[in-house]
């Protein structure tokens, strides 16, 4: 009974102790995270002069995404703070004396950050999205009232008069659009025609097609004709307001969302990887926390009690630097076709759990 209250006490003192120092990490991560939204977007607040109103607005839709992007590094930050105090006041030894490894000591803080981890998943699946929905169709508003629309690349949204369109590429500073797809649907029981064009633009309802082919299909869906040209113009609408309401990028959508396009683009033949990315993403982000708090606590206790304060946030940032540039590098090879979704969006965390379960098994060893 006794082993049980002490136990029980070393573990609401350890996660106290973690919860303290994750919290001001959070507070001023989302400081500076407010700070870089401002700077980030400086030429939009200032060149568009929005109101305070819409300002507001913009600010507070872009929070719920950037709450979930500083949650792996606040507490990454937390634990090698709360746990390098624990080990230079040589508190963790006395809990050692006691009989408890270190892996026990922590527990508290591991299981914590599972339950968080959970809540992180549904807020990055229910809120998230909507929050960036919001946010891009107001950035598109006030985009389309200066004339062009500020349309995203390797979407399929759906345009005026039953046509489903998708870019590959838009380059926003020269107004050029690479690598158009058209779908024109004709109705229940005809084959769709469709416009594929190299580049185009985009100006005031006339689209502006170069060097593409026009394909219609015959009542079984065989190419009855193929119809080179070297420039189109198609009249679609100058107010976009229909096409920015509809129109959602993969940041925008839900699981479920990205699941559906991902199996129906699937079985039609047009490889867009990218919604399967950002699929399993929606999974391995969330648990990011919990990686790094498992190579965290390890790496703590191998550079020793006797190193100073900027050691640790030295670690920190190398770590933070050496998961995101992962992070980058498997969803561009995976966005690309060159490795599997899965594996695009998991890497980061299989790397860094791996390598954190070694560490800490040296860590016991050397007890």
């Amino acid at each position: 009974m006794t082993i049980r209250v002490q136990l029980k006490t070393i573990h609401r003192y350890t996660w106290n102790e973690f919860l303290q120092q994750f919290l001001v990490c959070w507070i001023g991560f989302t400081i500076l995270g407010i700070g870089k939204i401002f700077f980030d977007y400086n030429d939009l607040f200032i060149g568009y002069r929005v109101t305070l109103k819409v300002l507001l607005t913009l600010l507070l839709n872009q929070i719920p995404y950037l709450w979930m992007d500083i949650f792996p590094a606040a507490t990454l930050f937390g634990v090698i703070l709360a746990f390098g105090r624990l080990l230079r006041e040589r508190e963790l030894d006395v809990i050692q004396l006691s009989g408890y490894g270190i892996f026990h000591t922590m527990l508290p803080v591991f299981v914590g950050l599972l339950i968080l981890c959970i809540g992180a998943f549904y807020w990055n699946d229910l809120v998230v999205p909507a929050a960036n929905h919001r946010f891009e169709i107001e950035v598109r508003r006030l985009s389309n009232q200066q004339g062009l629309p500020l349309l995203r690349e390797n979407v399929v949204f759906k345009a005026p008069n039953n046509r489903f369109v998708y870019f590959n590429r838009i380059e926003h500073n020269s107004g050029k659009i690479k690598g158009i797809l058209i779908i024109e649907t004709k109705g229940p029981g005809k084959w769709p025609r469709l416009i594929s064009a190299n580049w185009g633009r985009i100006q005031r309802g006339i689209w502006e097609l170069n060097e593409g082919v026009l394909h219609e299909f015959d009542a079984q869906g065989a190419v009855a004709s193929e119809l080179t040209f070297q420039k189109m113009q198609l009249k679609m609408v100058a107010d976009y307001s229909a096409v920015i309401g509809d129109e959602k990028g993969p940041a925008e959508m839900r699981a479920e969302e990205l699941k559906r396009l991902a199996t129906l683009y699937g079985k039609s033949g047009l490889n867009l990887p990218v919604y399967s990315v950002f699929f399993y993403s929606k999974f391995a982000d969330p648990l990011s926390p919990l990686v790094f708090a498992f190579l965290a606590i390890p790496l703590t206790i191998l550079t020793g009690r006797n190193a100073r304060l900027w050691t640790g946030m030295v670690y920190c940032f190398l770590l933070i630097l050496g998961y995101y540039a992962l992070q980058v590098v498997g969803r561009t090879l995976g966005v690309n076709g060159l490795v599997l979704p899965w594996l695009a969006a998991w890497v980061p965390n299989i790397t860094f759990f791996i390598t954190g379960i070694i560490l800490l098994i040296l860590c016991e060893q050397r007890r």
